[in-house]
């Protein structure tokens, strides 16, 4: 062995089970001390050296060490830094007996008690907005109608029903898609467009994100798009058979372009068929073979509403016309 003896302490005992923690032999231990060998054999047997863990022996060497540097009178600066490093090693050596007893990891680790107590950054909710902001929309939504429009959605607060034969590049998609993003924050009511295809039911998405960015500054992410109040938005074609088993108010749009549309109509109307859930259908008129234009399919017609515009009256449509009624929530028709 290379290691260099300690200075002697006032007990040759002490000093002699440090020598033998370090690795020497008895009988050189017991010459260097000025023992028999017999007594420094008695020693290790009595004071169990040979079953202190590597622990006790490190905390006995810094224990030895900590107080010869106490105990000296004239202390250097090198005394103090070393007195601070075995008191630092004392104290970590105090831990891990502690982790010893309770096996948790923050007795080794102060820190991760730190960690855990510090206030965790609040998770942002998703597809959420204040009352504030949902006023906000609702606002900018009605100062943006058209007076034809407002006809609209004064009907649809009367009627569950609402079918609208309209001319071509008149705002409807634009205005039903900020009508049921207002009324599904509002009320959480759940809100399912469809259209000729699943391309042109994401135009309802694409209007919807963006008027909720201009005036909100919120990004709505996700297909469906579910709102914080847990309303949900879906978009989907007009495929019968893959488009079952949703509920919620339904927005139909361009119907009179959809191809077996009576097959078609059970299903939406299945999907609002509780008293709550409202059906809106509007579209540009096709062709008199049509099945929507044979369909009976209750309407709220445009008529009496105020013109806008010549494009949007419903003098530019063919001689044939929707049946001019709207359905009550009780399920009777009633004049518009």
């Amino acid at each position: 062995m290379t290691t260099m003896p300690p200075d002697t302490l006032d007990s040759p005992r002490i000093t002699a089970r440090h020598l033998y923690w370090q690795g020497w032999r008895i009988a050189r231990i017991s010459e260097f001390i000025g023992e028999k060998p017999a007594t420094v054999h008695s020693w290790k047997r009595r004071d169990a050296w040979e079953e202190a863990t590597p622990t006790e022996r490190v905390e006995g060497a810094l224990e030895a060490r900590l107080v010869q540097l106490i105990a000296k009178p004239e202390k250097e600066g090198r005394d103090f830094k070393e007195i601070d490093l075995l008191g630092r090693q004392i104290e970590r050596l105090a831990r891990v007996h502690r982790y010893q007893e309770t096996g948790r990891e923050s007795d080794l680790n102060p820190n991760i008690n730190a960690r855990n107590e510090a206030p965790r950054p609040r998770k942002q909710k998703r597809n959420f907005l204040d009352e504030a902001q949902i006023e906000q929309l609702k606002a900018a939504f009605l100062e943006g109608a058209f007076a034809y429009q407002q006809h609209w959605y004064e009907a649809g607060q009367k009627h569950r029903i609402r079918n609208i034969l309209k001319s071509r590049q008149i705002g409807a998609t634009f205005f039903f898609a900020r009508e049921a993003i207002v009324d599904a924050l509002e009320h959480g009511r759940n809100k399912i467009f469809l259209s000729a295809s699943k391309a042109q039911a994401h135009i309802f998405r694409s209007y919807i994100v963006q008027f909720v960015k201009e005036v909100c500054d919120v990004d709505l992410k996700g297909d469906p798009i579910i709102l914080d109040n847990g309303a949900e938005l879906h978009f989907l074609g007009t495929n019968s058979k893959t488009a079952q088993g949703y509920h919620g108010d339904v927005y139909l749009d361009e119907y009179f372009w959809i191809h077996r549309f009576q097959e078609f109509r059970k299903v939406t109307s299945g999907m609002a068929m509780h008293k709550k859930w409202r059906q809106t259908y509007f579209s540009t008129p096709s062709s008199l073979g049509h099945e929507a234009t044979r369909s009976g399919a209750v309407s709220c017609s445009m008529r009496g509403a105020p013109r806008p515009s010549a494009r949007s009256s419903t003098s530019a449509m063919p001689r044939y016309r929707p049946v001019h009624f709207a359905r009550t929530a009780s399920g009777g028709r009633s004049s518009p």
